[in-house]
């Protein structure tokens, strides 16, 4: 059947072609040579239709060139060459050849239709709109020709000749919908906003039940700042379709603009609870209302738009993570690390869930469950230092303070943030001080102290453990004295410059400053009473030495190993 209709065009082809031998002046068509010409035309064509057809585009291109050798003015082996030649990439000869076809046979539509199409691709809009200009002509009501005609006259900005082609279509064919939408693309681009807004209401006056023109025009209004207008295009919307997707966004961002914000936050939250409004819609828009209340913001309304998440989409994680962080900031850590907890069984890799639950363990001094939480960042994450510094503080208060090391040593390495390695040196210079590695705790507090020579902690710790040491202790004062500066009321830097000055031998200033440290502690630590009890005795008031040394016993804590000797003698042992 393929090769009956395959002949049956080519007799037909042929008949044409015997035709348009009188036409252009060949030769008598009784002549053998102008028959077995076409013949062979006829032939050569009906192999380049089959070979086409069977996607040997090569092949075809071969014989539609030989059906033209016998056949010059062959303006079908013309078209078809065309497209095989674009095809192939090859665009200029794709436009010479439709350019001969289409001048053998200028009425064929199709030829022209092509030729336009490829004056297009090159950018050449304006013979392009000649060539539509024409088709539009002899069938002005097809709306096929129109959508790229259109396109053409807009983009070489006949903006006045494509709005006359708008008004006669409309005219022929009545009120369309794209008739409109194409005016009020124009205008816009005219930058005619009166026009653009007239159009709209033509529009919505055409077809009343379209929110989304309402919507459209809604917006124009807002743009011409006819709030008013606006507002009660929103309404309307709302009464046609109350779960339209977009309606609370536009109404909140109405409500905001003029100052209502509790109408506003309302809206918000409906859009949250908006099952036609995509998922990643609302979470911008939850952004965008935070990040614009910015200091205004309460916590109550925070928590109100994470329960509508968590309503609307229970499998996702960014209601618990909300929550969460609600009880984060209201120091509620135990509901805070339930709800954190939560969401990482939703999200099992997220960075910011991982770093809070981090920070909850250490509110909360959980440090088992912290190395557990950070175990699994790391691997998650091996090149965030954050996670590394978090699980070296966790391995630190359960006093392995081998590992403790390892993990800060290797997590330092990660830091390119100057306030981020300090932390790792200061946690490093605390843990080797542990050890008693004393050398390598000080390298690490000095490094801490060359890049932050305020570091309140450092000097702190630094001083203090200096003077256990007996080592430069004027030095050790110095850095003392810069925390007491700092927090004058701080017992833990009091008692630390007290012992300072003990050490160097000046009592009696050693005991005024330990007396503020029980000023300002009303809950003392054992140290604190040992420490008094050893300034005392240097002063010789023995009796009052060991009554607080026995104090230092009942209170416990971090005490001295020659404690119980000392009270048993009633003499100080260091």
């Amino acid at each position: 059947m393929k090769k009956f209709l395959i002949s049956l065009f080519c007799f037909t082809l042929l008949s044409n072609a015997f035709a348009q031998s009188e036409v252009v002046g060949e030769a008598p068509n009784d002549t053998i040579e102008v028959k077995q010409d076409l013949a062979k035309n006829a032939e050569y064509f009906s192999k380049g239709i089959e070979a086409k057809y069977n996607e040997n585009y090569e092949v075809a291109i071969w014989n539609f060139e030989q059906a033209l050798r016998f056949f010059k003015d062959d303006d079908a082996s013309m078209y078809e060459l065309s497209a095989l030649y674009h095809k192939n990439n090859r665009y200029g000869e794709a436009l010479s050849m439709i350019k001969q076809a289409a001048n053998l046979k200028p009425d064929n539509k199709w030829y022209q239709i092509r030729l336009a199409k490829l004056y297009l691709q090159n950018s050449d809009y304006k013979a392009f709109i000649q060539i539509y200009d024409k088709l539009l002509e002899k069938d002005p009501e097809n709306l096929e020709y129109l959508e790229d005609y259109i396109g053409a006259l807009i983009t070489y900005g006949e903006y006045d000749k494509l709005l006359e082609k708008l008004d006669t279509i409309e005219k022929l064919l009545g009120k369309n919908e794209q008739i409109f939408l194409q005016k009020i693309q124009v205008y816009s681009d005219q930058g005619k906003k009166d026009k653009v807004i007239s159009e709209l209401e033509n529009l919505v006056e055409f077809m009343p039940d379209n929110t989304r023109y309402r919507a459209m025009l809604a917006e124009a209004y807002r743009k011409a700042k006819r709030d008013k207008d606006a507002y009660q295009q929103y309404l309307k919307i709302k009464e046609l379709d109350p779960e339209d997707k977009y309606i609370n966004v536009s109404l909140m961002d109405y409500y905001q603009s003029i100052g209502e914000i509790d109408k506003a936050f309302d809206e918000f939250v409906t859009a949250i609870k908006n099952k036609n409004l995509d998922f990643e819609t609302k979470s911008q828009i939850y952004d965008f209302w935070f990040e614009k209340q910015n200091n205004s913001t309460n916590l109550e309304d925070v928590e109100k738009a994470g329960r509508a998440f968590l309503e609307t989409y229970p499998d996702k994680s960014i209601g618990y993570y909300i929550i969460a962080t609600v009880y984060y900031n209201k120091n509620e850590y135990n509901k805070a690390k339930e709800f954190y907890t939560q969401c990482l069984e939703r999200e099992t890799t997220n960075f910011a869930t991982l770093y809070q639950l981090s920070l909850c363990n250490i509110e909360l001094h959980d440090y088992q469950d912290l190395i557990n939480t950070t175990d699994k960042a790391i691997t998650l994450y091996p090149e965030q230092p954050l996670f590394y510094l978090f699980k070296g503080i966790g391995l630190f208060n359960i006093k392995d303070y081998e590992a403790t090391v390892n993990v800060l040593e290797k997590g330092r390495k990660f830091s390119a943030n100057k306030d981020l390695t300090a932390d790792f040196d200061t946690y490093i210079g605390d843990t080797y001080n542990q050890l008693k590695n004393i050398e390598k705790s000080y390298e690490a507090y000095d490094r801490v102290l060359r890049s932050k020579p305020d570091n309140i902690y450092v000097l702190n710790n630094y001083a203090y453990y200096l003077s256990l040491d007996n080592k430069d202790l004027e030095r050790a004062l110095q850095m003392s004295e810069k925390t007491i500066k700092a927090e004058p009321k701080n017992a833990t830097y009091l008692d630390t410059y007290a012992w300072v000055l003990y050490k160097l031998g000046r009592y009696e200033e050693a005991k005024k400053y330990m007396e503020k440290v029980f000023k300002y502690d009303k809950k003392p630590q054992g140290v604190n009473y040992e420490h008094l009890g050893d300034i005392l005795f240097k002063l010789g008031d023995t009796k009052n030495a060991v009554k607080n040394w026995k104090k230092a016993k009942k209170a416990g804590g971090e005490v001295s190993e020659f404690l119980e000797q000392k009270i048993i003698e009633e003499k100080l042992y260091e």
